[in-house]
């Protein structure tokens, strides 16, 4: 899961605010990242279909991990935050026509900067088990699993571990891996519960890219892009509480199940407890990378 990241120097755990007045306009946020792109179904690309033939059919064995590096905060100038995540699923159930898959998984994430704050210092390991809806654009999820999480860098409150429960999606358009795309773009949103060490807390994420393939190469392909985060929770931390907007240009480079990128940017950042905000320079490398074992790419 692409997760929450840092805040200024000096600023504790235990500092929080409320910010109610933001609250209904990210619920519109989310609800707008997970449903707005069934309005446009006709620019999607296929995933992956779930098990085939019989709901009891062979199990299929996906994996998928991702990793993203790079200064993502103008407000922290110099701090590199380095983010990566793996998990194996086991597709066991399927209906509505393969659209609908049951998948036990298990995840392990990992967190670290260059700066040492606690809520970008950890590592979470997770079990549990999740309902997908496919749709020909991207998937729609809804999980609960049991996590521990370990914040490393915190003496008072490093550890934790209990029940985690989230609804997240992904759409994806125009990919480029397709020599005809032009307008590549995609959209991911979280909201749940999935951080034991700040236990009760109501977390909503989302992130939209639009991009254009300004000129391809043999494998690789420079795109111009824009992008928007936003981001809120139930108990108000600061580096929970923001928008990050901007846009830059990368180079991608996309070989069937491996996707890389690495780019620069300008973005702007807005705190929305503390009101602080600023501009600054991105510079980022993400690499993402899905698998079937025993060769049963058909399952999701």
């Amino acid at each position: 899961m692409v997760c929450s990241e840092t805040i200024l120097n000096g600023e504790s755990l235990s500092g929080r605010r409320q910010n109610f007045g933001f609250y209904s306009v990210l619920k519109f946020a989310v609800i707008l990242a997970l449903f707005g792109p069934v309005l446009n179904a006709s620019a999607q690309e296929a995933p992956p279909h779930a098990v085939k033939g019989s709901v009891f059919d062979a199990v299929g064995l996906r994996g998928q991990m991702w990793s993203t590096n790079g200064t993502y905060s103008p407000l922290e100038k110099g701090n590199v935050l380095s983010q990566s995540y793996f998990e194996q699923t086991a597709s066991i159930y399927s209906t509505w026509n393969n659209s609908v898959t049951l998948t036990p998984y298990a995840g392990f994430g990992m967190v670290s900067d260059t700066k040492g704050y606690s809520w970008n210092n950890k590592i979470q390991p997770s079990g549990g088990i999740k309902v997908n809806k496919l749709f020909r654009y991207g998937v729609i999820s809804v999980g609960t699993a049991y996590a521990y999480e370990d914040r490393f860098n915190d003496s008072k409150a490093p550890k934790a571990s209990g029940r985690t429960d989230y609804i997240l999606d992904w759409f994806g358009w125009q990919p480029l891996s397709s020599k005809t795309s032009r307008f590549p773009g995609s959209t991911w949103a979280i909201l749940g519960h999935f951080s034991p060490v700040e236990h009760g807390n109501l977390i909503e994420q989302a992130y939209v890219t639009q991009g254009f393939v300004l000129h391809r190469f043999n494998r690789a392909v420079v795109v111009p892009y824009g992008e928007f985060t936003v981001g809120h929770d139930s108990q108000g931390f600061d580096w929970e509480n923001r928008s990050i907007s901007g846009g830059g240009v990368k180079l991608a480079i996309s070989r069937g199940q491996l996707y890389s990128d690495l780019g620069a940017g300008v973005v702007h950042e807005t705190r929305f407890n503390t009101g602080l905000s600023a501009n600054g320079l991105k510079v980022f490398m993400n690499v993402s990378y899905t698998w079937h074992l025993f060769g049963r790419g058909e399952h999701y």
